[in-house]
């Protein structure tokens, strides 16, 4: 069964805090809700600070998904056209969206506040799709909306929504109803 590995490394987040930098006018363009180092010269401080913040929170994280990891794969092995790897790495960080991903198998997550912690669990679980239909949807040449609505729909009509019971689509997608039939046919 594939696996979920959360860790919060320095390394990883210098690298993350400087790509969001870079990316910053792009978020900002699309509205998105994303929180940022003030500039390169205070990333050092500021891992400082959100290292000390996520020390209890990612032991609380690791054992919520522990508690759906099972569920989550065993749903998703239902699906038709995913692209399941053994382990999936998920950064941690106090910076950034909600979610984000890189392929072939590293998710971040921002576990910040109260709202974070109230949807990092679902925002795993949406990352993680992303990973598994990223070929499918590359192949099809889906663009930003509609490979969001298609994740949302996937969550929404599969047997994810029993998992993610409170999930709340995004306003932005586009759903493909073809593609999306074909994904949710049973093996």
């Amino acid at each position: 069964m594939p696996q979920v590995i959360f860790s919060h490394k320095k390394i990883r987040e210098k690298e993350y805090l400087n790509d969001l930098l870079e990316e910053k006018a792009w978020f900002e363009s699309e509205n998105f809700d994303a929180f940022f180092p003030k500039n390169k010269d205070s990333i050092n401080k500021e891992m400082k600070v959100g290292s000390d913040l996520l020390n209890k929170k990612m032991v609380w994280l690791r054992n919520e998904w522990k508690k759906i990891e099972k569920e989550y794969f065993a749903a998703v092995k239902k699906l038709r056209g995913k692209k399941l790897s053994p382990i999936y790495d998920c950064h941690v960080s106090c910076f950034g969206p909600e979610g984000k991903y890189t392929r072939p198998n590293i998710i971040f997550v921002r576990l910040r506040g109260k709202l974070d912690k109230q949807r990092v669990i679902e925002t795993v679980g949406h990352e993680l799709l992303h990973l598994l239909f990223a070929d499918l949807f590359e192949s099809r040449k889906l663009n930003y909306a509609e490979r969001e609505g298609m994740i949302d729909a996937i969550i929404l009509q599969s047997d994810l929504i029993n998992i993610f019971r409170r999930y709340k689509k995004q306003s932005i997608g586009r759903v493909h109803k073809k593609l999306l039939e074909d994904i949710l046919q049973k093996l």
